[in-house]
């Protein structure tokens, strides 16, 4: 009797753990299904690695630089906060 009153109690704390957690994993899982096809974790760490020509790193300041061009062109920024900016992507 009493092993069939333990294994009752572990199923019912299985049941109640995949039941707290089956919503968090939902979510996580529509997270991801939501990132843009052309961008993802992976493919942004390879983007960030140093390459021995400098390519990628020079990718991402370009990227960077017209990114903070188009917020002072817009007004979000003003040419002070730009200029120290860019000079802290250059450093």
């Amino acid at each position: 009797m009493l092993y069939y009153l333990v294994i009752g109690i572990c199923i019912f704390l299985l049941i109640a753990v995949i039941y707290i957690s089956a919503k968090p994993i939902s979510m996580g899982i529509e997270a991801r299904r939501n990132i843009p096809k052309d961008i993802s974790n992976d493919d942004y760490q390879d983007e960030n690695e140093i390459s021995d020509s400098g390519n990628i790193i020079q990718k991402n300041l370009s990227d960077e630089i017209t990114r903070l061009n188009n917020l002072k062109n817009q007004g979000a920024i003003t040419e002070d906060e730009y200029k120290k900016a860019k000079e802290k992507l250059l450093d």
